[in-house]
């Protein structure tokens, strides 16, 4: 199925592909929003970095274990759908959350609740496209898409109404993917569902160096793209790049994710995925080093589009190495895995950058091209390990 001719009746590859969509929404208000209401709401900068990182450090401790719990319910379906429900509905304390500790704890609930089940979702969709014939890609794609739809259009009501509108957008967005998980097809064939329930494997099984240093590698890159979030557009600022520019380069980097993830599929039937997690991290070493450098506004440009492979091709090639190496009875744990790496490498990536930025300016970004370095000599070594 391309990305546009989506077939009229409700298919499991169009009830999937809307609930993506939908769940874009949410996180693209998060993204563009959130610091301003925090802001609004009193919190000072110090506050809102640890509110920030709070649910990161949540799920360092319950990632695998929600994954657990999927894998061994005959569906992956049920555990998404509770999770959506309660991500739809903790949301709503925000209308009462009030002061800095009150809004820490209904924030990290609210997105501990909701990114706790991505990885359940994405080995899910993954394992359902290979079975009945679509791109998992392609369901990035129309996130994407949704992500930068939403923001859009919310940006436009909250300039309108003002900030306070942003707790209605998310929990009125919130509600909507929860609502959409209902539509959910089953993930699993019957058979599948009883050959996952009497399988002993265990994540432990594929945890072996060849395994993790692929994973480890691009979650260095991973949290340099957090770095990303946090900090440049702050550095383009004081580099005298007026706002409006900043957001045209931050909408060339999201156009560039689209496209690779439109076009994944011409990559993943030719390029085993370890090496394009390679030439991921290969682009990133020269992205950041470019960055570091403070490049004309015509170079940035150029290096924005290079999101595509530093980001979207590095995600992309790890899903489909965990798939491809992991049985099914451990997909959502595998998957949940790649996710706490992410989170954890990104929390000392986001505080360390903060003092290196701080002294150095837009020269940090060589640590992020180090961190990159390091990432593509992980990926090489797994693959000496074994082929």
């Amino acid at each position: 199925m391309s990305l546009f001719n989506v077939p009229t009746r409700l298919t499991p590859a169009v009830r999937v592909t809307t609930y993506y969509f939908v769940h874009s929404m949410s996180v693209g208000v998060i993204n563009a929003f959130v610091g301003i209401w925090f802001a609004h709401k009193g919190i000072t900068p110090e506050q809102i970095g640890f509110i920030t990182s709070a649910p990161l450090i949540v799920l360092l401790f319950i990632g695998v274990a929600v994954g657990r719990v999927a894998d061994q319910a005959p569906d992956w379906r049920p555990v998404i759908v509770v999770g959506a429900v309660i991500s739809g509905v903790l949301p709503l304390g925000l209308f009462f959350a009030e002061g800095y500790v009150g809004i820490l704890i209904v924030w990290t609930v609210c997105v501990v609740s909701q990114m706790a089940i991505l990885p359940v979702v994405d080995a899910a969709s993954i394992r359902l496209g290979r079975r009945v014939g679509f791109e998992f890609s392609h369901l990035y794609a129309w996130k994407t898409i949704g992500y930068m739809l939403t923001i859009f259009v919310a940006g436009f009501a909250i300039a309108e109404i003002g900030i306070t509108a942003f707790v209605p957008i998310f929990v009125g967005l919130s509600l909507l993917r929860a609502a959409t998980a209902f539509g959910l097809p089953r993930f699993r064939e019957t058979r599948e569902a009883l050959k996952a329930s009497r399988h002993t494997d265990s994540l432990r099984d594929v945890l072996r160096p060849w395994f993790l240093f692929p994973l480890l590698g691009w979650a260095l890159v991973h949290s340099t793209h957090f770095v990303l979030n946090g900090f440049l557009g702050l550095l383009w600022h004081e580099q005298g790049i007026a706002e409006s520019t900043i957001g045209l380069l931050i909408v060339v980097g999201s156009v560039a994710e689209l496209g690779m993830f439109v076009g994944f599929k011409r990559f993943a039937g030719r390029i085993t995925p370890r090496v394009l997690i390679v030439a991921s991290c290969l682009v990133a070493v020269v992205r950041w080093t470019a960055f570091a450098f403070s490049p004309s506004v015509p170079i940035l440009f150029g290096l924005q589009l290079l999101q595509a492979l530093t980001y979207a091709l590095g995600f992309l090639a790890c899903t489909h190495f965990i798939a491809d190496v992991t049985d099914e009875s451990i997909a959502a744990q595998a998957q949940s895995f790649f996710g706490i790496l992410q989170s954890g490498i990104a929390i000392l990536a986001l505080v360390s950058f903060g003092w290196l930025a701080a002294m150095f300016g837009a020269y940090a970004f060589l640590a992020s091209a180090s961190l990159a370095v390091l990432g593509a000599l992980l990926v090489v070594i797994s693959m000496t390990l074994k082929k």
